[in-house]
């Protein structure tokens, strides 16, 4: 069977070179965009955001779109099998692409105590990649952090020390919780690598801060 158009834009995972562009539009999205509060929630915060990065994204004619609330469907079962909260598409496969989980992290209650919510950024946002909810058969994906309380150096610890206690869940090589290889370098952003049966799988990991 022929392929119509452009070859490229039918390939199996999406191009490398669209990674650091993701990760910098991401970044200097967040400088552009107005903050939230502290009391916001993911949903919220994710949905203007996602209006921010598309302004950017256009602006810098970047070759990619942005989907936000993205329903995933097995095909196989037709089923839907989640719920993407941002989503980097680049060519016409529907299953070829980039997608960020978005948490929040040191959460400040009323009382001023921090909840720092690591655990969740692991169990409820890296596991769904690992288990293939998400970005299954591709070979990189991302977790966003909303640092709620700005203290960027503290969530990323807390994050790093949950992933070392999980390492085995996760199936992590190289390294675990690292420097990212993404240039220009940038100390919010930090990369894991996992060992999958049928695939290798990297994750880019960005936070940024609110407070």
């Amino acid at each position: 069977m022929s392929v119509r158009g452009d070859a490229s834009q039918w390939s199996d995972i999406l191009p490398d070179d669209l990674v650091p562009e993701i990760i910098g539009l991401v970044l200097n999205g967040w400088r552009a965009f107005e903050k939230p509060g502290r009391d916001d929630l993911e949903v919220p915060i994710t949905k203007r955001f996602c209006c921010c990065l598309r302004r950017q994204k256009n602006r810098s004619r970047l070759p990619f779109r942005i989907e936000y609330e993205s329903v995933e469907l097995d095909v196989e079962s037709e089923e839907q099998s989640g719920r993407i909260d941002l989503k980097f598409c680049h060519g016409y496969r529907e299953d070829v692409y980039f997608a960020f989980e978005c948490k929040r992290l040191n959460v400040v209650d009323r009382k001023g105590k921090r909840r720092p919510l690591a655990g969740e950024y692991v169990q409820e946002g890296m596991m769904r990649f690992v288990g293939g909810k998400y970005s299954q058969g591709l070979d990189k994906g991302g977790m966003l952090g909303y640092v709620m309380d700005g203290d960027v150096p503290a969530a990323i610890d807390a994050v790093g020390r949950n992933i070392s206690r999980r390492g085995s869940d996760l199936s992590i090589t190289n390294g675990g919780f690292k420097r990212s290889s993404v240039r220009p370098r940038d100390a919010r952003v930090k990369e894991t690598h996992h060992s999958l049966t049928h695939r290798r799988l990297v994750l880019h990991h960005l936070f940024v801060a609110v407070g």
